[in-house]
């Protein structure tokens, strides 16, 4: 959305939002989340299995429902749209919500083709509406701490980062989007986003340079597992496990100079409110070589494991509540950049499994 469109939008006291898709993930992202903001409601639902969209909307009480999302688009009580299509369709119906001046929150990943980002940057530019990937974990203040530890330099330089995101594939993503390669099937596009994004946000892209590998073994040949790489020009190494057919681990491990800070569990908050908490150890070697007696005895004592515990919050009503601030004019929207370059890289990184090529962020 451009500056002068912004300054000619009206107040906006109740947020109307329609849902395009009643995929599983609607009530967890927006039906159930609504509920905790104020001044936002949903009042329709489309899809074009029509007996679904009317079960969804008597269960959350929602008023209307369409067979087709064009008439959603056409409805003038609707103020914004949640995309949750699969993956291959995202872009198509960015596109024509932002024609129709409805604001855009979507599914991650922004959308699968790389040749779409631009015509979007255009649509987004042109439009009086705002566009946000639903890239949850970004909204949570875990990041904006670990981006201060690091930049603190408390504990020296930030040697490398492990990140694992491992979900079972429930009943093996049968009949999924996720198990279909022209959709964006397997692990990498269900997941990487979010640790690029996390990249993104406590350390940067720029400079880095990416590798990854795949067997391709899962249904279809999607990628079930998934190892990438990131390095940096300062020796900075982040590597990252994503996997359907893991054991469940989702974890963030950085390691310093001098400590190694943990966030386990890192997806728990999607599922409703839940703290989230850093774990600081200060590294026992640091300790151990310190030949100062006084100085060793002081080191151990604040050698003991730390926490950082963030109050309970929920990813979804963190998202739906920053988006709305958005629309508001209350905060200022996240870059269109951002997400683009997530998707590229995304794509990338996915074809050079097969190939070995480097990748390199811009």
């Amino acid at each position: 959305m451009n500056a002068a469109a912004a300054a000619q939008e009206p107040a906006m006291q109740d947020i109307r939002f329609g849902i395009i898709g009643c995929s599983a993930i609607a009530p967890r992202a927006l039906l159930e989340p609504i509920r905790h903001v104020a001044g936002a409601r949903v009042t329709a639902l489309a899809n074009r299995t029509v007996a679904k969209a009317q079960e969804m909307a008597e269960r959350y009480e929602v008023n209307v429902v369409y067979g087709h999302a064009e008439d959603m688009l056409k409805d003038p009580d609707i103020d914004a749209v949640y995309i949750a299509l699969s993956n291959d369709l995202h872009a198509e119906w960015i596109g024509r919500a932002l024609q129709a001046h409805k604001h855009v929150l979507v599914e991650k990943p922004l959308c699968l083709n790389t040749a779409d980002l631009a015509p979007l940057a255009a649509i987004v530019e042109q439009s009086n509406a705002y566009l946000l990937e639903g890239v949850m974990v970004q909204h949570h203040p875990w990041q904006r701490e670990l981006r201060r530890i690091i930049e603190s330099g408390r504990y020296g330089r930030l040697c490398s980062i492990e990140t694992s995101l491992c979900i079972p594939a429930k009943e093996g993503h049968a009949d999924n989007y996720r198990s279909r390669p022209e959709q964006g099937g397997g692990c990498f596009w269900d997941l990487g986003v979010y640790w690029l994004q996390f990249l993104q946000a406590v350390v940067g892209l720029e400079q880095a340079e990416f590798h990854s590998q795949s067997d391709f073994a899962g249904p279809h040949g999607c990628d079930w597992t998934f190892h990438a790489q990131a390095r940096y020009p300062s020796g900075l190494e982040a590597s990252a496990l994503f996997s359907f057919e893991r054991p469940y681990r989702c974890a963030h491990v950085l390691t310093f100079d001098s400590a190694v800070v943990t966030l386990k569990d890192c997806f728990r908050a999607n599922l409703g409110f839940y703290k989230m908490t850093l774990k600081t150890e200060i590294k026992k070697d640091i300790v151990v070589n310190i030949s100062d007696v006084e100085a060793r005895s002081a080191l151990s004592q604040s050698s003991l494991p730390t926490k950082t515990v963030f109050e309970p919050m929920n990813y979804y009503v963190n998202q739906l509540d920053a988006f709305c601030s958005i629309i508001r004019g209350e905060t200022e929207p996240i870059p269109f950049h951002e997400a683009a370059e997530r998707v590229r890289l995304l794509a990338a990184i996915h074809k050079a499994a097969r190939s070995g090529e480097a990748i390199y962020a811009v």
